[in-house]
């Protein structure tokens, strides 16, 4: 019977291979995939920020992760080095090597070296018991295999001087696990087997059964979802901004949040601090009476929104955390119900998408929710209610501070953006802020971002939009910072195709997140959303920052188009001519022998197009964002384009977008059938065209060809009889004539012109029609035609090829 025993060197490459198993992919995901700190783009630079290069760099180079890494690396090595170590047991057995002699050493130098390790090994030497073992099961065994004849032999056979050896069967785990006296071994081989074996399979099974509870990128749990979705607490259709946070707590991911009996001193404490900063929901019994976890959601975020988080008690800050970077995620998804498409229209809801977003800003810099009006609420009153949110969303800014500003007749965000920078800290510190406070607020006010958009409607190859057009419209957005003018900005501004994010400034949200957009088609007189996208400007913001001149010529342009256009249809659909122009102008059998397209403003190019300066076209559109909705009804329709922030409050952008749907009726509808049609033709006949070398070729080929059956006929017959003859060769030259007027080669792909051809095959044509071609006389003015002898052959192939 095999004996089974413990083999530590060989437990040692166990553990490195399964140590290496996780490191290697954990240092290129470390290395290549990046952490947060180099995905985002950080547009502010606050005074404790300004440091060096070379300290930024030292800072990003031994950060938390880079500096763990590092630990494992080590720690590898480490193993590694055991391993060599313990990996000396493994090696097969070898004479030489263990004597310390050359193969084929003479006996006199194997007995010298022999005595040499006598003295360094020997028990009478050397009492260390390891020392006495390895003379007797190494260096002995390694002399007799060098000078006794039958151990020679068998170290020559089997590998070893005593002859075959017992199998020997090792374990890779530690070898004191297999000592007969030790107790402890098999529960430490149990307690290997739980964590290397059950444990990972106990976790993968738990992560299976918990990951269909979630739903979507955001990982929200599915009856979340359904919460959302048709309850009680649902999204509706006319919810305002102050009924948002009812929906949002009602998580699944809030209800199932532990409420300890250790945090009932915390919750009375933050009961306490919601009634001060919250009188009216002491008559709302209903507010109270909601399960303990949803409540204790709920004050948090109130909190939050009143800016407590230092009264907040500690017990309670970890859920504060949770909260906070659970309720972007949760708004999300209501976002994506509120704009739902739904019957009978097919559009999402306009008034809670809008007061989604506007419930974003109000958690990114802890605003709320009753100084926040929804932009619905149209007025003077709503105007101020605007203008008193933008203030109060800057940090250390509260009621007292709004008031002392008025008395500098600032009562605005732009206001307060417009102050010279020479007396604007002069001006924070008059309304009570201190030199922190000012440079805060200065460092958020270079910040807040500038959007600027143009938006244009069409059909895609359409002169106007239809009833149940599938309609685009396309955005071109422009981002713009006064920070982009602060020296040393360059160094992180934005790159145009950087996969990078913006950080938003959110000095009073202790979770810090990314700036995001949501850019809403709208038509308030219905209350829908047509359409809908969540996007980040770093493109448009790039652009912005590398042509700041772009954002005013933008406006001017808008107001010069506002006032030339002030009572026409402004959003009509632009079509795309090209091939609309060829059809309409071959249908009506107009032939230009100019080279160009006909289009005085450059083919299809629109008021925006850069001609033959592709480029810079490309850089004056900005970052272009395009929205794909279902026309609605035969009408005018007076919609919106609303682009808003998530993070800022008065950063948002609406501009009017009008467009006219005309009915959908049989007659139109079978115009736009043949015009498809005859498109569809005219692009299989492009696709089947050959290059213009090959067509100039085939050209020639088919005039030496008529050429020669021309002087065939002349030759063949008399002057008198040209008549006859040319009768005789009607019949060829119709089924050649046919072909050249459905060949439909063109002289110029750009123009889109039929070529004109020559005077033969016009001849040619005239005689497909009934009319003899008149052949020149035997003794005309004109040079006599040479007859070139064509063989049937090539005639054919000629042929063929035609076809």
């Amino acid at each position: 019977m095999t004996e089974h025993k413990g083999s530590t060197s060989l437990f040692a490459i166990f553990l490195l291979s399964l140590y290496s198993l996780f490191l290697f992919p954990y240092t290129i995901y470390r290395v290549f995939g990046g952490g947060s700190e180099e995905t985002v783009v950080q547009p502010y630079v606050q005074g404790k920020q300004k440091k060096s290069t070379a300290s930024r760099y030292l800072r990003k180079l031994f950060n938390k992760g880079n500096l763990v890494l590092l630990g494992l690396w080590v720690l590898w090595g480490l193993l590694l080095w055991y391993v060599q170590i313990t990996s000396k047991d493994l090696k097969p057995f070898d004479p030489f090597e263990i004597l310390g002699v050359e193969p084929g050493a003479t006996t006199p130098e194997i007995k010298k070296a022999y005595r040499s390790m006598s003295l360094l090994y020997h028990p009478d030497k050397n009492p260390d018991k390891k020392a006495h073992a390895y003379f007797a099961e190494y260096i002995t065994k390694a002399y007799q295999a060098l000078t006794d004849e039958a151990a020679r032999k068998n170290y020559e056979k089997y590998g070893h001087p005593d002859g075959p050896q017992a199998l020997d069967v090792g374990v890779a785990l530690p070898t004191w696990l297999f000592t007969k006296d030790s107790r402890l071994a098999p529960l430490m081989l149990l307690g290997l087997v739980g964590v290397g074996i059950l444990l990972p399979l106990g976790v993968v099974s738990w992560h299976m059964l918990n990951s269909n509870r979630y739903s979507g990128p955001n990982g929200v749990m599915q009856e979340t979802l359904s919460f959302y979705f048709h309850s009680k607490y649902s999204v509706k259709e006319a919810q305002s901004l102050v009924r948002i946070p009812e929906t949002l707590v009602c998580a699944m991911e809030f209800i199932t949040l532990p409420t300890p009996s250790e945090q009932s001193y915390g919750l009375e404490e933050l009961r306490k601090l919601t009634l001060r900063n919250n009188g009216d929901l002491k008559d709302k019994p209903t507010f109270w009476k909601r399960r303990a976890s949803v409540l204790k959601a709920h004050m948090l975020l109130l909190a939050h929104l009143d800016r407590e988080h230092d009264n907040i008690p500690a017990t309670l800050q970890a859920d504060l955390r949770f909260v906070l970077t659970k309720t972007p995620l949760l708004l999300d998804e209501m976002m994506k119900i509120a704009v739902l498409p739904r019957p009978p229209a097919g559009y999402g809801w306009m008034t809670p998408a809008l007061a989604i977003v506007e419930m974003m800003q109000c958690v990114s810099q802890a605003l709320s929710v009753s100084n926040r009006k929804p932009l619905s609420g149209g007025g003077a009153k709503a105007g101020a209610a605007d203008g008193l949110a933008g203030l109060l969303q800057l940090p250390h800014f509260d009621g007292d501070t709004v008031k002392k500003l008025k008395k500098k007749r600032v009562t605005t965000l732009k206001e307060l953006q417009d102050v010279a920078p020479a007396e604007l800290p002069e001006t924070l510190k008059a309304a009570g802020l201190e030199d922190a406070g000012v440079e805060a607020v200065t460092t958020f006010l270079a910040t807040l971002p500038a959007v600027h958009v143009r938006a244009e409607c069409e059909v895609p190859g359409e002169d106007e939009i239809m009833e149940q057009d599938i309609v685009k419209c396309k955005l071109q957005l422009l981002v713009t910072r006064p920070a982009h003018n602060s020296p040393g900005f360059e160094a992180q501004a934005p790159q145009r195709g950087s996969s990078k994010a913006v950080r938003a400034f959110t000095p009073n949200n202790p979770i810090p997140h990314d700036e995001a957009w949501h850019v809403f088609l709208v038509d308030p007189a219905a209350n829908a959303v047509l359409s809908w996208s969540k996007v980040g400007l770093v493109e448009a913001e790039a652009v912005g920052f590398s042509r700041p001149e772009l954002a005013e010529d933008w406006e001017k342009a808008a107001a010069a188009e506002g006032a030339d256009k002030k009572d026409g249809d402004r959003s009509r659909s632009k079509a795309l001519a090209t091939a609309d122009k060829f059809i309409s102008r071959y249908g009506n059998g107009v032939q230009r022998k100019d080279g160009g397209g006909g289009d005085k403003e450059g083919g299809a190019g629109g008021k925006d197009g850069a001609g033959g300066k592709d480029g810079e076209g490309e850089a004056e559109a900005g970052q272009v964002v395009e929205l794909v909705f279902a026309a609605p009804k035969a009408g005018k329709h007076e919609l919106q384009v609303v682009v808003m922030s998530d993070s800022y409050v008065g950063c948002d952008r609406t501009i009017p977008l009008r467009i006219r749907v005309v009915p959908l009726t049989r007659a139109a509808q079978e115009g736009r059938d043949a015009k498809s049609l005859a498109k569809a033709k005219e692009w299989a006949d492009s696709d089947g065209d050959d290059s213009d070398e090959e067509a100039a070729a085939r050209r020639q080929r088919r005039q030496r060809k008529k050429e020669a059956k021309e002087a065939r006929e002349a030759g063949e017959a008399p002057a008198s009889d040209a008549g006859s003859a040319a009768g005789d060769g009607d019949s060829e030259e119709e089924d050649e004539d046919e072909d050249e007027l459905n060949s439909d080669e063109y002289d110029s792909e750009e123009s889109g012109e039929l070529e004109s051809g020559s005077e033969d095959e016009a001849e040619d044509a005239a005689a497909a029609k009934g009319r003899k071609p008149a052949l020149p006389a035997a003794g005309g003015g004109k040079e006599a035609i040479k007859p070139v002898e064509v063989s049937d052959d090539e005639d054919e192939e000629e042929e063929e090829e035609d076809e």
